[in-house]
């Protein structure tokens, strides 16, 4: 096999470690009422996705390759996606989920409720807009959100 072809799945992994790492830290910081921002952990996942991106690319993958039980699209984002939501990810000594695992716990719970009328009324409006608008109100929000604690 040629030796980039053979490093995909390690960096696939890899990928997949690092989202899961950034999922696990968002879901902490929301459980406890903080607002989420983009950190290290988000810059780890974004590099490792980066690369994953750019083997694909340099593979030069033909239409129909295989790696393991799927058939990888010819588009090099999809096949990331593909390759990182294939593998199995852990997390390094699992310390990131030993560490916020009553967090995540708690926040899963507090999402789990229904919205109400108001909430979903609000989550309408902003669907409606184009996207460029809709992600200037987001931002504005998380603006407002960081400044008010």
């Amino acid at each position: 096999m040629d030796p980039v072809r053979a490093i995909l799945p390690a960096l696939a992994r890899r990928a997949r470690e690092n989202h899961l790492s950034w999922q696990a830290g968002l879901a902490a910081v929301r459980a406890r009422r903080q607002t989420p921002s983009r950190g290290e952990a988000f810059a780890h996942a974004a590099v490792s996705e980066l690369c994953l991106i750019d083997a694909l690319r340099a593979a030069d993958l033909q239409a129909g390759f295989r790696i393991d039980a799927i058939t990888l699209s010819r588009d090099p984002v999809t096949a990331m996606k593909q390759l990182r939501d294939h593998v199995y990810g852990r997390q390094r000594d699992n310390a990131i989920e030993a560490e916020h695992e009553q967090d995540r716990h708690t926040y899963r719970r507090l999402a789990a409720d229904p919205l109400t009328d108001q909430e979903h009324a609000m989550a309408v409006q902003p669907a409606r807009m184009p996207a460029a608008r809709r992600d200037k109100v987001i931002d504005a929000a998380e603006h407002l959100a960081r400044h008010q604690q």
